[in-house]
Order: structure tokens, then sequence, then C-alpha cells
């Protein structure tokens, strides 16, 4: 049983379409995901309740009780033919992994020039609110201010 990469043994009491009743040493806790392996047999699945030692997990694919009864104890971890003696980052692995690099970086960039964007038109617009409010607060008053001084410059000795 791995649960968040380490390794533990457990014991599988009960079996269900897609669930599973283990019990271990150090139970998980609620919610999270366990890889339970018996031979070559692979089970996912999340912890959906615990108590003491024991713990329920809902699969992901449905569990068959013949498949997991038939399938042999293994000493050690199988070596599949595929994967023998060759890296875990193959070069396919790689190019998917720079692909979805590179594919985050691009969509990054968009998202910035965006928000650089819809920030500089907000800010533009406040500028625009903030002038024509400032222009309607002054105009009156300066406008009456001109007629003053005009009136008081083109009357001779006043």
């Amino acid at each position: 049983m791995n649960i968040g990469g380490t390794w533990s043994n457990g014991c599988i009491h009960d079996v269900s379409d897609r669930g599973l009743l283990i019990s271990s040493a150090e139970p998980p806790r609620i919610g999270t995901y366990v890889d339970i392996r018996r031979g070559t047999l692979v089970i996912i699945g999340r912890v959906v309740w615990s108590g003491g030692r024991r713990f329920g997990v809902r699969t992901q694919d449905p569990v068959s009780l013949a498949a997991l009864v038939s399938e042999p104890v293994l000493k050690t971890r199988p070596v599949t033919a595929d994967r023998r003696g060759a890296d875990r980052k193959d070069s396919g692995r790689l190019q998917t992994v720079r692909r979805i690099a590179a594919r985050a970086e691009r969509s990054r960039r968009w998202s910035s020039a965006f928000q650089f964007a819809c920030l500089t038109i907000v800010g533009l617009g406040m500028a625009y609110f903030v002038a024509i409010s400032c222009y309607r607060a002054f105009a009156p008053p300066l406008d009456t201010a001109a007629d003053v001084l005009d009136g008081a410059v083109s009357r001779p000795g006043g």
C-alpha cells in the first residue's frame, strides 16, 4: 500500500464493487489517495472514512474479487518489459512535460498582457472621470472670476 509516497502493509477485510475495507498500523486520513498493489494488480482509491486501525477506500475503477484473490503475492515489485532498464522520464514523457510547460508559459504571458491592457483601460477611464469632474467643479467659479476681471479691466477708473 502506497500512501503519499510511503509504502506500508495493509490487510483487505472486505471488497465491494467500488470499495475496500482495509486495516493497517497507521491508517491514512480521510481524503488521502492510496495506491494498493497485490502482485501486478493496482487499485487506486481515496479514503472516505477511518475508524481505529480500519479505513474505507472508494476506488476509481470497479474491483474484481476474482482477480484480487487469484493474483499471486510477489516478494518484489514487478518489472514490466517496456520499463526494464529504462529511465522513468523517457523522451516521450519529457516532450509532454516540455509541451505543457510551454503552453503554461504562453498562457501566463497572454494573461499578463490582458491584465495590463485591462488595468490601463480602467486607469485611463478613471483619469478621464477625474478630469471631467474637476472641470465641472472649477469651470463655473473660474468663469465668474474671468467675467469679473474682464469687467474690472474694461471699465476705466473702476
